[in-house]
């Protein structure tokens, strides 16, 4: 995976991947991660989609949920990645607005995700979270213990 174009990794304890625009203008509010969950039984990503938007609505009401329609070469059917992934939107009440790539594999739900403060900045670098999704590289990987 590459950061996009005058993108920058930043420090965050609970993300390892993190990154935000290099731009003083830009708000802290605005930022993309990558971020990997295991599963011991395959994943489904209508139902984890389905599960996280519910808690959102839950949590918050008045949130708008929508669906993004992108396609991308490098996340096709493959030896681990089943080939399914869903782009999912969401506005906040405050005008902050998201873009959640969830990309399902034998194992694992890969997120990709761009965070902005409002439309105008979620506008402004939705070209650089497409730039990151399609030079993400996903592969499966053995972990044993000793």
């Amino acid at each position: 995976m590459e950061i996009p174009k005058n993108w920058v990794q930043a420090e965050n304890d609970q993300i390892p991947f993190l990154i935000r625009p290099d731009d003083k203008n830009s708000s802290d509010d605005t930022y993309m991660y990558v971020y990997g969950l295991d599963y011991q039984s395959p994943p489904d990503l209508d139902l984890w989609i389905e599960g996280n938007s519910l808690e959102l609505k839950n949590d918050i009401p008045e949130i708008k949920i929508g669906e993004l329609n992108y396609s991308f070469e490098n996340l096709k059917k493959d030896n681990f990645l089943t080939g399914r992934y869903k782009v999912v939107s969401y506005i906040y009440p405050n005008f902050k607005e998201e873009a959640l790539l969830v990309i399902e594999s034998k194992t694992t739900i890969i997120t990709a995700v761009l965070a902005a403060k409002d439309h105008a900045e979620f506008n402004k670098y939705l070209n650089s979270f497409k730039e990151l999704v399609n030079s993400i590289k996903i592969n499966a990987a053995k972990v044993t213990f000793e």
